[in-house]
């Protein structure tokens, strides 16, 4: 069952405590949606608040899915990332974008994955840079052999991508998921993950309508570009954006003169294809310094810096910046689950693939 489409009203993630975050639907923890006024989180009056719809349960989803059916599967999923993200910390920022990726088309429900020279999502521009699918399709191989036709590639991905998170060498948060999740029985076209899925150059209200429309609200927006905390962007992708604060600027959008010279010289020596650290400060703690960069003009994508400048977002991410790490990484961790919860198939509506890359026939 799909959740519904709209609701009231994506990824930058020193010493940070692995948290044990567990966000049951309607649960406050960690503020929630708390940024409105109100005890009860809603602004109104007591007794008045009405669970917005993004945080009911989705039928056909259940934390304990798979606890008959294959009960070593979130163990299987935990030690194969673990081992892939020690091996490449990189990939572990790889994951969480293949996760969104998924999500920003369709909803989570593996359609990234499927292998379609030319015409899949996997082909569009948009996911030319994407890693971790052989990850994925490993996975699959040995939950097929311990249990056949049983474990979705939309709930691999989706575990996959929490565990990326919470795997030491990132040291984010872990929270708890429900699974039941189907595959899709077909994909969606190159094209249309090109039209979809946000690549750097939409301004807030294009990136607060996407949202939206997905079944999120602004605060996941600001929490979720909190996974750029972690990861790296290519020069080329961000030389852009970069040029035209230097050029244009303006109070919120400044970038700050000694970290554009530092890129300029870093870009201008390795070309369009070197690599720049998305949190320069802290690029591989999952803190929140992506929050206080932004304060101070050292956002490397064009379209975090907008969170600051723009009325609507800027509250959160001066919030962010302001408190301790763990109201931004519990928040986080809320805006994930809700994400893997956007939309998805459930029940007869999909398909369990036996490979990630192929529909079943």
């Amino acid at each position: 069952m799909r959740t519904p489409r709209a609701v009231s009203s994506f990824l930058s993630l020193s010493g940070l405590l692995l948290l044990a975050v567990s966000v049951a639907a309607g649960s406050k923890g960690y503020g929630g949606d708390g940024a409105a006024a109100g005890s009860n989180g809603s602004g109104g009056q007591e007794g008045s608040y009405k669970v917005p719809a993004y945080q009911k349960p989705v039928a056909g989803l259940d934390e304990r899915y798979y606890e008959k059916s294959c009960p070593q599967m979130e163990e299987i999923v935990g030690r194969a990332v673990m081992k892939a993200v020690k091996a490449d910390e990189t990939l572990a920022a790889s994951i969480i974008r293949l996760f969104f990726h998924d999500f920003a088309v369709g909803g989570v429900d593996g359609s990234i994955l499927l292998d379609v020279p030319g015409h899949s999502e996997k082909y569009a521009q948009a996911s030319r840079t994407l890693r971790g699918f052989e990850l994925i399709e490993e996975i699959k191989k040995e939950l097929e052999a311990k249990c056949h036709a049983t474990v979705s590639c939309a709930d691999i991905l989706t575990a996959a991508a929490r565990d990326a998170v919470a795997s030491p060498a990132v040291r984010g948060p872990y929270w708890t998921l429900n699974y039941g999740r189907k595959d899709r029985k077909g994909y969606f076209s190159a094209n249309t993950a090109d039209r979809d899925v946000p690549m750097g150059g939409q301004s807030v209200t294009q990136l607060i309508s996407f949202f939206e429309k997905n079944g999120l609200n602004i605060q996941d927006l600001v929490a979720l570009s909190g996974a750029h905390t972690i990861g790296r962007a290519t020069c080329g992708a961000v030389r852009p954006g970069l040029c035209k604060r230097r050029k244009e600027g303006g109070a919120l959008l400044l970038l700050d003169r000694q970290y554009g010279d530092f890129l300029q010289r870093k870009c201008r020596a390795g070309g369009d294809g070197e690599y720049v650290e998305l949190d320069g400060e802290t690029p591989t703690a999952f803190d929140n310094q992506y929050y206080k960069n932004l304060v101070h003009g050292k956002g490397l994508l064009d379209t975090d810096q907008k969170l600051l400048a723009d009325s609507r977002t800027g509250g959160f991410v001066r919030s962010y910046a302001n408190q301790r790490s763990q109201a931004f990484v519990g928040q986080f961790a809320q805006s994930m689950r809700r994400l893997g919860e956007a939309q998805v198939l459930t029940g007869n509506e999909g398909e369990v693939r036996r490979k990630c890359s192929a529909v079943n026939y």
